[in-house]
């Protein structure tokens, strides 16, 4: 009798050109996070937010490279990236226009759109 057994981690399958823009705009992003969390730390909780939020990225980023499955990966980082993303508008309306939250907008959108295409390519 076979059993088949599911691994959380998967290095059987290589990283796609797609992979690696998705790496580079969550780095992107993750640093953009990072710097304005040291920059708000001393603002209240915010700036401990926006650091959880930058390591979220990093740490993202690690899981697509040792492998973890991606059926997960890919729309649980569609969904944390949305998150932030409204959550930019929703608590800085009207004063949404600043240039650095406007630029990791843009990355994250971008973002978004490569996981989501990745995620129609999982098998």
């Amino acid at each position: 009798m076979a059993t088949e057994t599911r691994s959380w981690f998967d290095r059987t399958d290589g990283l796609a050109s797609l992979d690696y823009v998705g790496i580079v705009l969550a780095a992107i992003t993750g640093f953009i996070h990072l710097y304005e969390g040291v920059e708000d730390l001393g603002e209240g909780i915010f700036g401990i937010l926006f650091i959880l939020a930058g390591l979220g990225f990093f740490g993202a980023i690690v899981l697509l490279w040792l492998g973890f499955n991606r059926r997960i990966l890919y729309p649980v980082g569609i969904a944390f990236t949305g998150i932030q993303f409204a959550a930019y508008f929703g608590l800085r309306w009207p004063n949404v226009y600043e240039p650095l939250g406007l630029v990791d907008k843009l990355v994250q959108l971008l973002l978004i759109v490569v996981l989501f295409l990745l995620w129609q390519t999982v098998e």
